[in-house]
């Protein structure tokens, strides 16, 4: 009985040494000694200077905490920090052989982000960087490499043979993690003037996260951008369900398009003046299948002054402008896009830039496409930039009339586009057509005024025009040996001399012209169109298809500043 009691006695000092050691351990040497050792080998780590002002571990509820973290460059600017970070885990979790995690998070998190002029980013200098490993050093490696692999092959062997069991993700439960009060800034310094941006009142949660299949976490995130726009972004995901499920919605509000003038200087050459941009995206993941939407709402947005820059591309941004802005100065875009996530080929970037790549090109090769698009039309809107007359005529024809009122629905969609109609012909088609219908015409006169045979005055309609002798060599040319005369042969040969020799006249070519833009001019002021938008273009000839002598139209853009815009004219769609 003694030597139970002397023995229980021992034990408890034992308990109760090591209960003092950890209440020594936790309470003040943990806070003392920790600070200095994460300071120095932080800074040996990553070459940079490295604050920290307290560390704490409450050793009852197994809580950690870390005070005022801080990363500095040479010049002992902040470049990443945090107030206070802390990570709750569950004791009574661990004896049940589960890591459970109750609360773990960040406040107070400042990241400065800069892209430097040679393209470097400032924190990629926090890296540490790769060892150099010498020749003997990396034969040894690959020895060891190589008998590893052959160890591990062997392994494999038996565990096929002894039905090898899958294993399984330990179980982690982490109730909550949370960021708040966070603030994320980036400078580019590649462009000029700088680009400053930001990410401040960052607020992200993450609940209910665990390592089980059937785990349906749930992320809302709250921030504002430059504090000119609100960002809003809420998902549900499956992380470790096979195949992985998501759910995400994200919207970026007001946010103010000004902030953009040195990318928009840079790129097109002119400063950006007001607008507000709201984004929506909206992913959903099942079954390996993506089906996403973007929808961009920009309001009031137009082109400031012009700006210097090299990179600026040549593309007519003013004309995409007006065709993109509606009557209300709104431009929406929306961006559909879906796939096979399971696929190898799948690049969720590239698929997304090929949408919008497809997009954008057609606005700018295709736009009298994109403007029939705007008003539903069900028909083919590839000719809609052109409008047919049969040869030699300038009457519209009903087909063309139901294509201009269309194009003029679509048009007063959008104020800021201006019109021009060409003066367009075929000098052969319609030259053919004028002469073919002058023919037709000095016929009818002269069949009025006589009553001789058309024979007859086929003959007399060539003589005057090509003499006497020119007519006696086409008789002589249909004469038959019996001296009979093929005269349907004979006014065939007169009439297509008569209509087909002799150059085409350019000023009767032309005036045809004129009065098929008038026209159409007219007839688009009629369907509602106001007159100050739309003018006779140009001279052009074009090649008559399938029976039309097609008239080409243009579109230009209203520029507050000028009355064109400088941008060259869109013609018809190719």
């Amino acid at each position: 009985m003694n030597l139970f009691k002397k023995t229980l006695k021992i034990s408890a000092k034992i308990i109760l040494g090591i209960f003092i050691f950890y209440l020594l351990l936790t309470l003040f040497l943990i806070p003392l000694i920790c600070p200095g050792i994460i300071k120095s080998q932080a800074t040996k780590l990553i070459k940079h200077e490295v604050g920290v002002r307290s560390v704490s571990f409450n050793p009852f509820l197994w809580k950690l905490k870390i005070k005022d973290f801080s990363v500095f460059d040479s010049n002992h600017k902040l470049m990443i920090g945090f107030d206070k970070f802390w990570i709750d885990v569950s004791f009574i979790g661990l004896l049940k052989k589960k890591y459970h995690v109750e609360s773990l998070g960040l406040s107070g998190i400042k990241v400065n982000i800069v892209l430097l002029d040679d393209g470097n980013i400032n924190l990629l200098g926090l890296i540490p960087p790769k060892k150099e490993i010498t020749r003997e050093k990396a034969s040894a490696d690959n020895s060891q490499l190589q008998k590893d692999h052959n160890v591990s092959h062997q392994n494999n062997l038996m565990s096929e043979s002894d039905n090898e069991k899958t294993e399984k993700l330990p179980l982690v439960i982490v109730d909550l993690i949370s960021i708040d009060n966070s603030l994320i800034s980036f400078t580019d310094q590649t462009v000029n003037p700088f680009f400053l941006t930001s990410l401040s009142a960052m607020d992200l949660k993450v609940a209910n996260l665990s390592t089980l299949p059937d785990c349906q976490a749930k992320i809302t995130f709250k921030a504002k951008l430059d504090e000119k726009g609100i960002i809003v972004d809420e998902a549900l995901v499956s992380p470790f369900a096979i195949p992985i499920s998501l759910e995400n919605v994200f919207k970026l509000n007001d946010y103010v398009l000004q902030v953009l003038t040195p990318y928009v200087g840079k790129y097109t050459g002119r400063s950006a003046s007001g607008g507000k941009l709201n984004l929506s995206m909206e992913y959903r993941i099942a079954d390996n299948k993506l089906d996403a939407k973007h929808k961009i709402l920009i309001k009031g947005f137009d082109f400031g002054d012009k700006v210097e820059s090299k990179d600026a591309l040549n593309l007519p941004f003013g004309l995409a402008l007006g065709l993109l802005e509606d009557a209300q100065n709104r431009i929406n875009i929306s961006l559909p896009v879906d796939g096979d996530i399971s696929s190898p080929d799948f690049h969720y970037l590239k698929l997304v830039g090929q949408v919008a790549r497809n997009f954008f090109f057609k606005i700018v090769t295709k736009p009298f496409s994109f403007l029939v698009s705007l008003v539903g039309s069900e028909g083919s809107s590839e000719e809609y930039g052109y409008i047919n007359f049969l040869p030699g005529k300038h009457e519209l024809t009903e087909a063309e009339k139901e294509k201009l009122n269309m194009l003029v629905q679509a048009l007063n969609e959008r104020p800021r586009i201006l019109l021009a109609v060409n003066i367009g012909y075929d000098p052969v088609a319609d030259w053919r057509a004028i002469k073919t219908e002058i023919f037709e015409s000095n016929f009818n006169v002269h069949r009025k005024e006589t009553t001789r045979s058309d024979d007859w005055i086929y003959e007399q309609m060539y003589k005057r025009r090509f003499g006497m002798i020119a007519l006696w060599n086409i008789t002589k040319k249909y004469k038959s040996e019996n001296g009979k005369y093929d005269f349907a042969k004979i006014n065939q040969e007169i009439k297509r001399q008569l209509i087909g020799d002799g150059a085409w006249d350019k000023v009767a070519l032309e005036a045809l012209g004129e009065k098929r833009a008038k026209i159409v001019c007219d007839f688009i002021i009629a369907a509602g169109m106001a007159p100050d938008r739309i003018s006779i273009g140009v001279v052009k000839t074009n090649q008559a298809s399938a029976g039309f002598v097609p008239v080409e139209l243009e579109i230009k853009v209203f520029d507050d500043s000028a009355e064109i815009s400088t941008d060259a004219s869109l013609p018809a769609d190719k």
